[in-house]
């Protein structure tokens, strides 16, 4: 997916530029207010489960194949995937810790800050989301074509 890094940057950016400038669309947003908090974070933690859950058995099917032909060839797919658990673990706990921050006192007076900490969550949650497609392109690899 050779489009999602600069997708994904334009969204930032959508998202800074709108809390620069109308603060209000992300920081009074009357759903994000209730979903920006452990509600994301609970998604985020099923999200990460299934996707951990899958590259193990990716790992397995690897496994398999490299015994039925005797040979090792997934290791460069074994490191992806391994980087991508990875990722999930680094996104959940950026989650974490920017719900924790954004909850501090000193950001409740200012929507600004609000509005860049809603938007923060949000693309973690798009990055958990875009890495869990990833890692459902490498099942579709190997699922045989029936």
């Amino acid at each position: 997916m050779k489009i999602a890094p600069t997708a994904m940057m334009v969204i930032a950016a959508v998202f800074i530029i709108l809390s620069a400038t109308a603060p209000d669309f992300l920081a009074d947003n009357k759903f994000l207010i209730g979903f920006v908090n452990q509600e994301i974070l609970s998604i985020m933690a099923v999200i990460m489960t299934i996707s951990i859950a899958t590259i193990a058995t990716i790992h397995i099917w690897f496994n398999e194949l490299e015994a039925k032909h005797e040979k090792r060839v997934f290791s460069a797919a074994r490191m992806e995937l391994n980087q991508s658990a990875f990722y999930f673990v680094i996104l959940f706990v950026a989650q974490l810790v920017c719900l924790v921050v954004r909850s501090f006192s000193i950001f409740e007076s200012s929507k600004v800050a609000v509005s860049l900490f809603n938007g923060a969550s949000l693309m973690l949650l798009l990055l958990s989301l875009v890495t869990l497609l990833d890692v459902l392109g490498v099942v579709r690899a190997l699922t045989p074509k029936d």
